[in-house]
């Protein structure tokens, strides 16, 4: 799934790369991202650029995920990002899944 939205959305930026406005979801731990100006993600995971619209709803958030990789997700499976998300160390990528 992760090389799947990699390349139907607008990209794959690993953790603590410097990304343009928008909204990110970590698919492995179904968190969003939102950042209303240009710079770097949070340090670990690998995050989606789903949309340049950086206010997205959870709700359009599971709309958008489902269109396009023909999901069944609700806005109940989303959550805004927290530092409890946070892992121990940044990963390797799409090996983290």
């Amino acid at each position: 799934m992760l090389d799947a939205a990699e390349l139907l959305f607008l990209g794959r930026y690993n953790g603590g790369a410097y990304g343009p406005i928008g909204t990110y979801v970590n698919l492995r731990t179904l968190d969003y991202y939102q950042q209303a100006a240009d710079g770097n993600l949070p340090t670990d995971g690998t995050y989606i650029l789903i949309s340049s619209n950086a206010t997205l709803s959870a709700s359009q958030i599971a709309t958008t995920i489902n269109g396009v990789l023909n999901t069944s997700y609700t806005s109940a499976s989303f959550h805004a990002r927290t530092g409890s998300d946070a892992a121990y160390s940044q990963g390797q990528a799409s090996d983290d899944a």
